[in-house]
């Protein structure tokens, strides 16, 4: 039966009850009370916001917009350590987005009980707030990250992604919102929903889930490459100094030949790679295409102008001397790394672009001494203002505005057709494909997703920086958005980082290991080495095309992830085309 017209709220109460909503949804989140996110919390905060957005009255819309903005930009607080005016640009982005989410709940809790309004109405603006590219689509913290910690229901991430987790959560949260409707009306006018319908709706999202998350278990995985991860902890500003430049790669090179050698004395199986984080090869790698391009008249922008017209072959020089010779040995002293030790770092990456040399956020390996590097996987998600103007770098009142804020013009290149899976050579023959994606990527579906859909992916690696954030929360969403996508992929997840949680996370989202010094993970140096498990199955040959190789198995979600994403949209869009003017009293 269709509920009678709810009574309507006062501005104050829902004022106390949107505030208590939103104030105990961001405290949910990873990082902010706990390590991990507190999904008691974050239920409880979506019953309070589907008992009080529900109901119409004064400043409805206001008070969504202002909440939501706020809780929005609690969770991404950390933003304020690279520019505080983001969070304005932050906040009325999540501003708008639950402003009219809060609206969509309101005309569908006319028909239909908080346990099924409440999901649809969510997961609608959420998966439209995860699709879209920035800045029209804020990616961060969806509803179902909360979940990230409960082993019991994770698992159904195999099944239907985070998004699932989302909708989970939210149906919950709406039952607990009906219950309480129930027992203690708000106004004079309590609402006619069959408490058995609101049950249903409520908690088979959850049955489902706790079922799902038992029938496809995690991958049977194998012991696969040994990894070494090198995080030198240093401050942005130190990073950031070209003047440093050859200080940082000493200190990388110091921290990676004192764990090689504890390695060898503890007699462990030697590392098939050592990963440097985020940019952390600190000078550049080239587009082969670059040095004829040069000479043929190919330039920068003019706002990265500056380089001398040889830049190319300092370029080459800087790689010869640092990669070739200081890390693979081709010096009478020899070199740190032992002979079948591959190397990968995150490293700006210059190519040529429509006839203009351009720059990329981007991870390339280098197999070994004299063989080519491989590569370049950029980043396929940049981030507005700080990565990309979106063509407003073109006007010169915009980039003098940007350049006084952050002392650079963020005009970076996306992957475009860049391969994301590099691979490399382990000591004992056998060769691993790696899915790569740069730092923002790790808080997105697709850069796991497509990796795996199109090659026999082994394991993600996510190359991140994290210094900006310094010992804030990001590190700790970063690592609950990587626990989801191992497990919604079915792959491990390798995390280098340059200050942040640097980590190696099982198919099953349990952590391998995690670098800690004195009981810390963030801000710190040292290195991390472990093995990766993967998917077991059989081990590709460097010969092999990938038609001949055979195809670990892929999750259900990985199989039907745009079908999952449609259901989200068409349910929540069908529901409030369907639900119609609100019934009169």
């Amino acid at each position: 039966m269709p509920n009678s017209a709810p009574a309507s709220l006062s501005f104050a109460r829902r004022l106390l009850g949107l505030g208590l909503a939103f104030g105990l949804l961001c405290a949910a989140s990873p990082g902010i009370l706990t390590r991990d996110a507190l999904w008691p919390l974050a239920l409880v905060a979506v019953a309070l916001w589907a008992r009080y957005a529900s109901l119409p009255g004064r400043g409805a819309a206001l008070l969504d917009f202002v909440g939501g903005g706020l809780a929005g930009c609690g969770a991404m607080s950390w933003a304020y350590y690279v520019y505080p005016g983001s969070l304005v640009f932050l906040g009325v982005g999540f501003g708008l987005y639950y402003m009219v989410q809060g609206w969509a709940l309101r005309r569908m809790a006319a028909r239909m009980p908080l346990a099924l309004a409440a999901p649809l109405a969510w997961m609608l603006f959420e998966t439209l707030r995860a699709s879209l590219e920035p800045p029209f689509g804020i990616q961060w913290m969806r509803l179902g990250v909360h979940l990230h910690a409960a082993e019991a229901v994770r698992g159904a991430a195999r099944v239907c992604g985070v998004a699932g987790l989302s909708f989970v959560l939210a149906a919950l949260a709406g039952l607990l919102a009906d219950v309480w409707g129930h027992l203690r009306p708000l106004g004079s006018a309590s609402r006619r929903t069959s408490l058995a319908l609101a049950a249903a709706c409520g908690a088979a999202p959850l049955l489902i889930a706790l079922f799902a998350a038992r029938l496809a278990p995690p991958p049977e995985t194998i012991d696969g490459p040994r990894v070494m991860l090198v995080q030198p902890g240093f401050e942005q500003a130190r990073k950031r100094d070209p003047e440093l430049a050859e200080t940082v790669h000493e200190r990388q090179l110091e921290l990676t030949a004192q764990s090689l050698a504890q390695a060898q004395a503890a007699g462990e199986r030697p590392c098939d790679l050592v990963a440097w984080g985020e940019t952390m090869y600190r000078y550049y790698a080239l587009d082969p295409q670059v040095p004829a391009a040069v000479a043929a008249g190919a330039k920068f922008p003019p706002w990265r102008s500056g380089r001398p017209e040889d830049f190319p072959r300092l370029v080459e020089a800087q790689e010869r001397y640092w990669v070739e010779q200081r890390l693979f040995g081709r010096l009478p002293a020899g070199g740190v790394l032992p002979p079948g030790t591959a190397f990968v770092s995150g490293v700006e990456y210059i190519t040529v672009l429509e006839g203009e040399l351009r720059m990329k956020n981007s991870v390339v390996l280098w197999p070994g001494p004299g063989q080519p590097k491989r590569g370049p996987a950029s980043k396929q998600h940049l981030v507005p203002g700080a990565e990309t103007m979106l063509g407003l770098e073109q006007h010169p009142g915009v980039r003098d505005t940007i350049y006084g804020i952050a002392q650079y013009v963020p005009d970076l290149a996306a992957a475009g057709d860049d391969d994301p899976v590099l691979a490399f050579e382990g000591h004992d023959g056998r060769t691993w494909r790696m899915g790569v994606c740069v730092c923002f990527d790790n808080a997105f579906d697709d850069v796991f997703t497509r990796p795996v859909r199109t090659a026999d992916v082994d394991f993600h690696a996510v190359f991140s920086n994290e210094a900006w954030f310094e010992l804030s929360q990001e590190a700790d969403q970063m690592m609950a958005f990587s626990q989801l996508a191992a497990i919604a992929t079915g792959r491990s997840v390798v995390r280098a980082t340059q200050s942040g949680i640097s980590a190696v996370i099982g198919p099953d989202g349990v952590e391998v290991a995690r670098l800690e010094v004195d009981g810390r993970s963030k801000m710190v140096a040292g290195t991390l080495r472990a093995t990766v498990p993967v998917p077991a199955g059989q081990a590709h040959t460097p010969f092999e095309s990938q038609a001949d190789a055979e195809r670990r198995p892929l999750t259900a979600f990985v199989r039907f992830e745009r079908l999952w994403t449609a259901l989200w949209l068409v349910a929540g869009a069908a529901a409030l085309l369907g639900a119609g003017p609100r019934p009169k009293a």
